[in-house]
């Protein structure tokens, strides 16, 4: 197929040496001969090696190799007529053509339509984000980064006292996140090392799975995979040569290796297509590839939610898209004038990074900041369904960049020779307050830790395991103020009942007091350094307790008062009680009315309507 193509472009490439008076025609065919060999047998390497999308226009790149060959036959006719031909409109005019679609399909005259790529935004605040995304689930937090995962899979690349990495290395750039079943993985293929030992072995062995939620768990190494179509593999048995024969009209993006909840694994690689020129790529579906069977099929974006035997794939839509669709709603949502000139409200998105919501949906988080460089101050986020493509933004009255919460971990742990990992900055909701989680590493790169950071004011909490950095973060909210209800948020819980058991244990966070109800099925945890109190209690005492109810077997307190012992507050002490309980109060109510008028905006004329009428009675 590509010595044809090569063949027939190099040969219109060739034809307009004939174009001219001056040479006879014996040495424009010669000519003509010649050139057509070259540019046959160049084209032909150049076509198969680079695999060619034709899905942008003029067919993309080989319209590109076309007039390469015209400009040189061009200058090539000029010579042998010892004169400039009419042979030269020909590589003028298809350049101005190019010139042409490229900029009538700019960004100029194409705001609107760059813009609306992301599609419809459903906009939210931050009441809203802690009602929608639930309380952290302290035993799924992602832990491990990407180059940890890496460092462990090369430990694990050994069978049977052989060592396989020595022929099949990890294809690094390939590594992939996923749910599977009830927990978070890295996936790593294996691949050829060179082209000697994909001459020798007849299939590359397997993968290896690595936890990305315990930093000390063992990876695993499938090896009874037998894959013969890789990435690394030569001529036919190339992966990507071998799906190009079929797709070869659509752009492919975002190789993914994933496993699904039975074991088999596939390749999963997104289809686009450009929309504006040759720009404006727009998801159409995803092409699920079997290593082991080499059996492929499209799926298009709307099947995979309808049919659930493709629950499993995590995401379709690519990380550099959602950056590309926030980036051009966020500089022209306003209009190319307003990006160009003005530079009045303009956004962009910092580094997309995974996550999952609390109904196991793939997730990507973008955290929202101005386009200005000096400006460290977040103005919301945005979640995109990884599978659907679905926008919410939520903004947020001020939060910390990426760059700022890497700061505040590391002016946090100065002191040792430890660092944030600002590569896997994840966003959770964290006793109701929007925070980040940070791993921290080691010099030698091994996990240190888990540092907790509330974005409002970059407060860091951090701890050796997960656990003791919750409890940090406790403490640090609860000794800022009793600020930690100005969030809202819908699990808010008191109760107020006698302590069926009370225990007690002592962490590197202090002592910790366990409290448990008869009626509950859960337990209460409070830090004895936020409650003075908590030495005195004993079971059978009456207390009472505000706690956000995250469904955790043990559930962190964060405000505690024993109503048995009657300890009496200084006159002081009640005052700064009343004004915090004030604050807050009108913190959620003037969130209450902001909420209020959002819903309004949204509002059909007859909903108002029957509202008015509501009122009225």
């Amino acid at each position: 197929m590509f010595l044809i193509i090569a063949l027939l472009i190099g040969a219109i490439g060739a034809s307009i040496v004939f174009i001219g008076k001056e040479a006879d025609l014996e040495t424009k065919t010669w000519t003509f001969i010649v050139l057509t060999a070259i540019y046959t047998l160049i084209g032909w390497w150049g076509f198969y090696g680079w695999l060619l999308s034709t899905a942008w226009p003029l067919f993309g790149g080989y319209t590109a190799w076309l007039l390469l060959w015209w400009i040189i036959s061009a200058v090539i006719s000029g010579l042998i007529n010892e004169n400039i031909t009419p042979a030269a409109i020909f590589p003028i005019l298809l350049l101005l053509v190019i010139i042409f679609i490229v900029s009538a399909n700019s960004e100029m005259f194409n705001a609107s339509s760059y813009s609306n790529l992301i599609g419809k935004i459903q906009d939210k605040n931050q009441k809203h984000w802690s009602q929608d995304i639930q309380p952290l689930d302290p035993t799924h937090i992602r832990l491990v980064p990407k180059d940890l995962a890496i460092s462990l899979a090369k430990t694990s690349l050994a069978k049977d006292g052989a060592t396989l990495g020595s022929q099949f290395p990890l294809k690094e750039e390939f590594i992939t996140l996923q749910k599977i079943k009830d927990d978070y993985f890295y996936l790593i293929p294996l691949d050829y090392k060179s082209y000697t030992v994909w001459t020798q072995a007849k299939y590359v062995p397997g993968y290896v799975k690595i936890s990305a939620t315990d930093p000390y768990a063992k990876p695993i190494l499938i090896s009874d995979k037998t894959m013969r179509y890789t990435p690394d593999a030569w001529y036919g048995d190339n992966l990507e040569r071998r799906l190009y024969s079929k797709y070869y009209n659509k752009v492919l993006k975002d190789w993914s290796f994933e496993e699904d909840d039975n074991g088999n694994v596939y390749w999963v690689i997104t289809v686009c297509k450009p929309t504006i020129g040759y720009s404006g790529l727009i998801v159409e579906g995803v092409i699920l590839y079997d290593p082991q069977t080499d059996r492929d099929e499209f799926v298009a974006i709307a099947d995979l939610e309808k049919n659930h035997r493709y629950a499993w794939i995590d995401r379709v839509i690519p990380s550099d898209l959602i950056n590309a669709y926030i980036d051009y709603w966020g500089d022209l949502k306003d209009g190319w004038w307003n990006s160009f000139w003005t530079h009045f409200n303009l956004l962009e998105s910092e580094t997309p990074s995974m996550n999952y919501s609390a109904d196991g949906r793939c997730v990507f988080v973008c955290p929202i900041t101005s386009n200005n460089k000096n400006d460290h101050a977040m103005t919301g986020l945005m979640y995109v369904d990884a599978r659907t493509g679905k926008f919410t933004y939520y903004t947020t009255s001020g939060g910390a960049t990426e760059k700022a919460i890497s700061g505040a971990v590391n002016s946090a742990i100065r002191y040792k020779l430890w660092h944030a990992d600002s590569s896997m900055i994840v966003y959770e909701n964290v006793y109701g307050k929007l925070s980040s989680l940070v791993p921290i590493m080691g010099a030698n790169g091994n996990y240190q830790g888990l540092a907790i950071v509330e974005n409002e004011n970059k407060r860091v909490a951090v701890g050796s395991t997960p656990q003791e950095a919750l409890m940090e973060f406790q403490k640090v909210l609860m000794n800022g103020g009793g600020q930690i209800t100005t969030d809202n948020s819908k699990d808010l819980m008191e109760y107020t009942g006698k302590i069926s058991r009370l225990g007690w244990n002592t962490s590197s966070t202090g002592k910790e007091y366990y409290i448990y109800f008869s009626n509950f099925k859960n337990s209460f945890v409070v830090s004895s350094s936020i409650q003075s109190e908590l030495p005195l209690t004993k079971e059978g005492d009456e207390v009472f307790i505000k706690y956000i109810d995250s469904k955790q077997a043990t559930i962190p307190t964060l405000s505690f008062k024993n109503i048995s012992l009657g300890l009496q507050s200084s006159k002081d002490e009640k005052s700064v009680n009343k004004q915090i309980n004030e604050r807050q109060k009108t913190t959620a109510v003037k969130a209450d009315v902001k909420d209020f008028k959002e819903s309004l905006k949204n509002m059909s004329d007859d909903e108002i309507k029957k509202l008015m009428d509501k009122k009225n009675k």
